[in-house]
């Protein structure tokens, strides 16, 4: 179980090895996490628009902190679900979004013939593990509600996202999405996704090696 002293320490070790936050989206979320957010919140949230979050996840926004550091520009907060927006079309699309987040996530296993349609992973990646990927059929591009069941969580950037599934028979599982609605399952929960994630930060040796060759990387450009 995930528990915020612990992941305060290493944190503060993340943020001790790179001061400045050089590491890709590490600007964003600072090594730092958001205060919690008060349950009657969250709980109001589900019966308004007939979902429910998965416990581990409820339980990491509301006892441990609503987003803040995480995978790549970090986790975002819960709190910003009703946020609006000055554009009428956004606004629409984010209410069928909140709405869609009750209906069953139902994508089919991605054929390997299908590799060259999505950029979600090359060949030798799918043959690895092909259970792991999947497509979610009858995707509008211009409708910002993505997919049923499908709660966003964060993004690692240039319209590659990460969230966990609130309906179906996948409820509870992590994954990534492409901008095609190409899903690759990155943890059956949400404690496991994100202890693999501090795993990588305790890793203080992996940590610097990795810091270090995106600073390189940075200096090319």
């Amino acid at each position: 179980m995930l528990r915020r002293e612990e992941i305060e320490e290493i944190l503060n070790q993340a943020r001790s090895i790179d001061p400045n936050c050089v590491m890709f989206g590490a600007s964003a979320h600072q090594y730092r996490l958001n205060p919690p957010i008060e349950k009657s919140f969250v709980e109001k949230i589900e019966k308004q628009y007939g979902f429910q979050l998965p416990e581990d996840y409820f339980r990491f926004i509301t006892q441990i902190g609503d987003g803040g550091a995480g995978p790549d520009y970090g986790i975002q907060p819960f709190s910003s679900f009703l946020r609006k927006d000055c554009s009428l079309w956004v606004e629409k699309c984010r209410k069928a979004y909140r709405h869609s987040l009750a209906k069953p996530f139902t994508p089919r296993p991605m054929r390997a013939d299908e590799l060259e349609e999505y950029a979600i992973a090359t060949r030798e990646q799918y043959e690895k593990e092909p259970d792991r990927y999947f497509v979610y059929e009858n995707f509008d591009p211009d409708d910002w509600s993505e997919t049923n069941g499908y709660f966003n969580l964060g993004t690692h950037g240039c319209q590659w996202d990460y969230g966990i599934i609130t309906a179906g028979e996948k409820f509870g599982q992590v994954f990534d999405i492409d901008n095609e609605c190409a899903y690759y399952l990155l943890a059956n929960s949400f404690d496991e996704f994100y202890q693999d994630w501090l795993a990588q930060l305790a890793n203080t040796a992996c940590f610097r090696e990795k810091l270090e060759s995106w600073k390189r990387l940075i200096e090319r450009k």
